[in-house]
């Protein structure tokens, strides 16, 4: 029979009760026990199904203890691990008495609890101290635990020893500010017990002091404070900074080298939105770094169509992740007009993957202005070598004639006694020498037209100018105009009278003989030049034929007895003399366009 006792331990602290007659060999288990095997109220336990719900090995313990509370004639206890009739892992803890009688086995009894809970909870924390033990002993980062009322170090890792040059023995039991330098101190023991109070995570960059008294740069990061037997503690990280901070020394000292450089440097992610733009790169465009940020860098801001092979070429690179060197023409915000030279270099982590791009952009303005002006000269040089080639052949060939002519009449004057036949003579040399001065004046107007090309420029209204020139010829040739009233040009007055001159009386020298001569002026604007067009339906000129004679000096192409090939090639020195250029467009039988090119720079 249960006591009134044991039902009231058996209801307050859920433990169940159980016993063995010796005597009748039966067993009896409570209701609490039979809810802890998780058997039915109507299992009736006995020596053979009891044993099933308990391995050997706890067989084994449960006979052990069972002999000790026989033995001691005290209560004994242990824990042990059943299997349920539900398959279930449980832990239970039996306490057990002995009843003895002519110092024989009368009555075995005691209680039972599941303990299981309780069990898996020490389990986890077995675990858990493991694992902590183990990232305590082999973390990369220095680790101290401190008393979080005292602040002196209870317990430190290997890593800590290495970090700060320290053994066991002396930091141990030190307070933690052992480890920082005195200027560090007491910034850092404030900062410890604010977070301490606040019970807070904290990460903060500060520095310690080694053994040898070497400041090191760490990042010191805690967790919150935990509790043992009453204690508070907490966990301290540092970890060593110094490659961190060298990097970011390092850096900075880069940014402030690219942020002064006058070339201008814009740096971007993988997918071409940048992340950072130095204050030349700012200025060159004209844009704010809000408007960069985040941004793909306009390429596009030069013209489309002089750079569209420079942009595919760009393109390209970045594509295929590869470094190029370009130099194209940009236009900023202000719409001003920069020669860059842009060399983009891709930018790779460890594994290979292109992670940025950085983009160097330099103003070569003044290079390339230079180098078109270098160009530009060279050109200027090598038509005036042409020239002059040119102008000596004439020389040579033209004044030789002359003075061979004239060599030849004196020698017959001389060798003949015919006063007649000397008179007829005399007039061959005086027509003779006509020539040789008519030729000379040709050739010093070249030399004039050449030497004079800084003459000073003057500005004229073109439309008042040609309506002077053309007044005259009008009962001779129908003429049309569309030269608007307010056009100005910068020319040199007599270069400009003769040109017109010469035109309009060419147009009047070659009109052909089945049509009513005709005459258009226009004018157009193409890039920096002002096109003025004469365009007449004259006999024209056979361009395929004679094209590498057309402005030739004493060229002819229709065997006129007044043509003296020397209107064309004067008017082409003239206009290159004013930084312009004529150009020529016809068809034989059909007529002729002349476009005088006058250059505004």
């Amino acid at each position: 029979m249960k006591t009134n006792q044991e039902f009231c331990i058996k209801e307050t602290f859920e433990i169940g009760i159980w016993d063995v007659n010796l005597k009748t060999n039966t067993i009896f288990w409570d209701s609490k026990t039979k809810e802890i095997f998780e058997v039915s109220d109507s299992f009736i336990p006995d020596f053979k199904n009891t044993s099933a719900f308990i391995n050997r090995k706890n067989l084994i313990q449960l006979k052990t203890l069972i002999q000790k509370a026989a033995k001691n004639r005290i209560p004994i206890h242990g824990k042990f691990q059943i299997t349920t009739a539900k398959k279930a892992i449980k832990f239970i803890e039996c306490i057990c008495q002995v009843d003895l009688i002519d110092n024989k086995h009368n009555r075995i009894y005691g209680t039972i609890s599941d303990i299981s809970i309780e069990e898996e909870r020490i389990i986890d924390m077995q675990l858990a101290a493991e694992k902590f033990s183990s990232v305590f002993s082999s973390a990369n980062d220095a680790i101290i635990i401190i008393d979080t009322k005292t602040g002196y170090i209870t317990d430190c890792n290997n890593r800590t020893y290495e970090l700060t040059g320290f053994n066991d023995t002396e930091l141990i039991g030190s307070h933690n500010s052992i480890l920082f330098p005195e200027d560090k101190r007491k910034e850092i023991q404030y900062y410890l017990k604010n977070k301490i109070k606040l019970n807070a995570y904290f990460v903060k960059e500060t520095a310690i002091k080694t053994k040898d008294e070497t400041v090191v740069p760490v990042q010191v990061a805690t967790g919150k404070k935990f509790i043992i037997d009453k204690k508070s503690y907490l966990v301290c990280f540092f970890r060593n900074i110094t490659k961190k901070k060298q990097i970011e020394e390092n850096l900075a000292l880069l940014s402030q080298v690219a942020s002064e450089t006058t070339d201008s440097i814009i740096i971007t992610n993988c997918q071409g939105e940048t992340i950072w733009a130095n204050q030349a790169y700012i200025k060159l465009t004209g844009s704010t770094l809000e408007e960069i940020i985040g941004n793909k860098p306009n390429y596009l801001s030069f013209e489309p169509e002089a750079n569209c092979e420079t942009l595919k070429k760009i393109t390209q690179a970045i594509k295929d992740k590869a470094e190029i060197k370009v130099v194209f023409q940009h236009y900023n915000k202000q719409k001003e007009k920069h020669w860059l030279e842009l060399s983009i270099t891709p930018v790779f982590d460890n594994e290979g993957n292109c992670t940025k791009f950085i983009g160097i952009e330099r103003d070569v303005t003044l290079t390339i202005e230079k180098e078109i002006e270098l160009k530009h000269i060279l050109e200027v040089t090598s038509q005036q070598n042409d020239k002059l080639l040119n102008f000596a052949h004439i020389v040579s060939h033209n004044i030789r004639s002359h003075t061979s002519n004239l060599l030849m009449v004196l020698d017959v004057i001389e060798n003949t006694n015919n006063t007649a036949e000397k008179l007829a003579f005399i007039e061959m040399f005086k027509e003779g020498t006509e020539k040789l001065s008519e030729t000379i004046e040709n050739l010093n107007e070249v030399i004039t037209i050449q030497k004079s090309i800084n003459i000073k420029k003057t500005t004229i209204n073109l439309k008042s100018q040609i309506e002077k020139f053309t007044s005259p010829f009008k009962n001779k040739i129908e003429i049309t105009e569309s030269i608007p009233a307010d056009l100005v040009l910068n020319v040199i007055p007599a270069y400009l009278e003769n040109i017109l001159q010469n035109l309009l009386t060419n147009v009047v020298k070659y009109q052909s003989l089945e049509r009513n001569p005709r005459l258009e002026i226009s004018h157009e604007i193409q890039e920096n030049f002002h096109i003025i067009s004469f365009k007449d339906n004259g006999l024209g000129i056979n361009i395929e034929k004679n094209k590498h004679k057309l402005f030739g000096m004493y060229k002819t192409f229709h065997g006129n007895e007044d043509a003296k090939g020397i209107g064309l090639f004067i008017v082409k020195n003239q206009i290159e003399a004013m930084k312009g250029k004529i150009e020529v467009e016809s068809k034989e039988g059909l007529g002729s366009t002349f476009k005088l090119f006058f250059n505004e720079k």
